[in-house]
């Protein structure tokens, strides 16, 4: 199901500014802007392409949640002359390596955009935007704050939460807030999302793309799995259950470029090839090895995949093919011969020739599929009851699909009952490694269960031994603690 890509019609880059301490570099002002129900929607429209680009899920947030892990490492003759990427793959990073500081500014540019938004929404006369419209728009605003803030509470631990429009130079400086009370500001947002965001079933074609009440409903199921808040969890995971929701019978089908924003998504981040001012993806030649030449170009072959990962499939699975694929010299005789284990993410490959290089490709970039909410549903209820029979069937719906199993009928793959806590905690992860592979949900996975540097370890002790606590967040950018001198370092950083 295709979508219509709402970024044409934004006024790109709203109101943004490029990190906490610099002023908008737009010409629009709300004194100029927001008369008109349009431009409230193009100001909501403006706060979805920062998501878009290089600096979080077009690639960098890949380097982090894929590199930073076990699923991807470079070595055995695969190098990169990129020195960030290297310093978080060896875990080398501080405070002054550029990534760092680009995942925390251009988040900050959607807090920004977003709270522009917001602020000028809610002041607007009645007589040119109806009350439902504003609550709407209002709320769809509030969740890609809440999104944003989630993705910086879980990367750097305590950061400052900035809940108005930056408008000026003056009074910028401000302390972090705690994680609770982070974490109680993006639950206020998201809930408030799901109360006047329309469910997907209702929205007509041309809406597509944007948040709906289960994108936000999905987004709070994942935040209370996160904090441990399992009765919530499940709660939430049968709200959504009744949205109507469901499986694709083949796990392939989710990256099917026809079946885009279709009846597994709950919210994806969206791309277009070809488009003037649409952003395409960089993922078809970010991850294309760089021997693999089609419709002209090779790609970069990042984030290159272990062994470790490779391996982690039972046979039979056919999420592997999907996700990865392991080249051999008689199929790529061009390929170098130090390359010790030649395997590639394989999923987000656009093969069509108009996936310009350039100008990137068509796949979408999924961040909340129903099989995360079954899986959320399942490790929820395992963690309150041990012996819940649910738990168990759900984890094995989505193992059956990814065994080409009919998923309602018992079947020979099943895991069975009788494990203890932490053995169900373990399948599960492994199941989430398999079926969310390289959709940014690994390095999380690991650091919300305390197991990053037993990954690690596992995959490469010279690495692993180098992990301590201090590597369960980000250091701020060094950047901003010159900026901000109310902000406080990370301990150990």
């Amino acid at each position: 199901m295709k979508r219509v890509v709402y970024f044409l019609f934004s006024l790109i880059f709203l109101f943004s500014c490029t990190d906490m301490d610099l002023t908008p570099n737009s010409n629009l002002s709300p004194e100029n802007f927001f008369k008109s129900e349009a431009d409230a929607t193009a100001a909501v429209y403006g706060i979805y392409p920062a998501f878009a680009v290089n600096n979080i899920y077009n690639q960098f947030w890949e380097v982090l949640q894929s590199q930073g892990t076990d699923d991807s490492e470079w070595g055995g003759g695969r190098t990169t002359t990129n020195l960030d990427k290297n310093a978080l793959d060896k875990f080398q990073y501080d405070a002054n390596t550029n990534l760092i500081y680009q995942l925390w500014a251009t988040h900050y540019v959607v807090v920004n955009r977003a709270n522009t938004a917001i602020d000028n929404i809610q002041i607007m006369s009645p007589d040119i935007i109806s009350d439902n419209a504003r609550s709407q728009l209002i709320g769809e605003a509030k969740f890609l704050r809440g999104f944003a803030y989630f993705n910086l509470v879980r990367t750097y631990g305590e950061v400052p939460l900035v809940l108005t429009q930056t408008v000026s130079l003056d009074n910028l400086e401000i302390s972090k807030n705690t994680v609770d009370e982070c974490y109680a500001q993006i639950i206020e947002d998201l809930k408030e999302a799901e109360s006047v965001l329309p469910q997907v079933k209702d929205v007509p074609a041309s809406y597509l793309g944007r948040a709906t009440k289960g994108s936000a409903a999905g987004m709070l199921a994942i935040v209370y799995l996160t904090r441990g808040e399992y009765q919530n969890a499940v709660a939430k995971t049968s709200e959504i259950m009744q949205m109507g929701y469901s499986l694709w019978d083949n796990y392939a089908d989710n990256f099917d470029l026809e079946k885009e924003n279709g009846q597994e998504s709950l919210y994806e981040v969206q791309y277009m090839r070809n488009t003037p001012g649409v952003e395409g993806s960089n993922y078809s030649g970010f991850y294309r090895p760089p021997f693999v030449n089609i419709n002209g170009w090779t790609g970069y072959g990042d984030n290159p995949v272990t062994r470790n990962h490779y391996e982690c499939y039972e046979e039979g699975d056919l999420r592997r093919d999907v996700n990865v694929r392991l080249y051999t010299l008689e199929e790529y005789p061009n390929m170098s011969t130090n390359y010790e284990f030649p395997c590639y993410v394989n999923k987000f490959q656009d093969l069509s020739p108009l996936a310009i290089r350039s100008q990137g490709s068509e796949n979408n970039y999924p961040i909340i599929r129903y099989s995360e909410i079954l899986l959320i549903r399942a490790e929820a209820l395992n963690a309150i009851n041990t012996s819940d029979p649910e738990a168990y069937e759900l984890l094995n719906i989505v193992r059956r699909r990814a065994f080409g199993k009919p998923m309602n009928a018992a079947s020979d793959i099943d895991v069975q009952t009788g494990l203890s806590q932490d053995e169900f905690v373990n399948k599960i992860l492994d199941e989430r490694r398999r079926e969310f592979a390289y959709e940014g949900k690994r390095r999380f996975d690991l650091l919300r269960t305390g197991k990053l540097k037993e990954a690690m370890m596992k995959q490469n002790p010279e690495i692993g031994s180098l992990i301590g606590d201090k590597h369960n967040v980000l250091p701020i950018p060094i950047s901003e603690l010159d900026a901000n001198k109310l902000l406080v370092q990370n301990p150990g950083w």
